[in-house]
């Protein structure tokens, strides 16, 4: 546990934090597999992990991900499809750094080459299902 959480948790908090750089010096990880590559090796760096472009690459990636998500809840809504996922609010959903590399970590091999954004659709309709889905 040690500098990993330590690092997961401040990578946390400053997700929501605005960025004082206006793009991450390195591209952000397109699939699972370059995000837990990334992961890894932030958390190599040690203490100054999260403020290094590795963790604002990590963070745009997630932020990213996390509006395509929305955008496509919000589609599917005003076509009248039924929600694939039922998130609380944005910025109320109980999902850490930490929490979505596990998820990231289940996946088989196989599936590691899929989009970060895929990848993270599918965590979150699995993480929070509609009540009408679960009946």
């Amino acid at each position: 546990m040690g500098i990993a959480f330590t690092l997961m948790t401040a990578l946390v908090l400053q997700a929501s934090a605005p960025s004082s750089q206006a793009a991450p010096a390195i591209a952000p990880p397109e699939t699972v597999r370059e995000f837990l590559a990334a992961a890894d090796a932030l958390v190599a760096l040690g203490e100054g992990a999260a403020a290094s472009p590795q963790a604002d690459a990590l963070r745009l990636s997630v932020q990213d991900a996390a509006m395509a998500y929305r955008a496509a809840l919000a589609e599917a809504a005003q076509r009248g499809e039924a929600q694939r996922g039922c998130p609380p609010p944005p910025g109320q959903a109980q999902l850490s750094l930490g929490d979505l590399i596990g998820d990231f970590q289940a996946f088989p091999d196989a599936h590691r080459d899929m989009p970060v954004a895929t990848a993270f659709a599918l965590v979150m309709t699995l993480r929070y299902p509609c009540e009408t889905a679960r009946k």
